[in-house]
């Protein structure tokens, strides 16, 4: 059985960005690391 696909087409400046923070993500802070962290600490294995 095939699934459908979907494609999101971006503008050049989104694209860009896009790529820039996929390239060079940011650091992680705040409540969202704190949160990533206890995922992590219970569900890595």
């Amino acid at each position: 059985m095939l699934k459908k696909s979907k494609s999101l087409v971006l503008s050049d400046r989104d694209r860009d960005l896009f790529m820039s923070v996929m390239q060079n993500p940011p650091l992680l802070k705040g409540k969202l690391k704190f949160a990533i962290q206890k995922y992590r600490q219970k569900y890595d294995k």
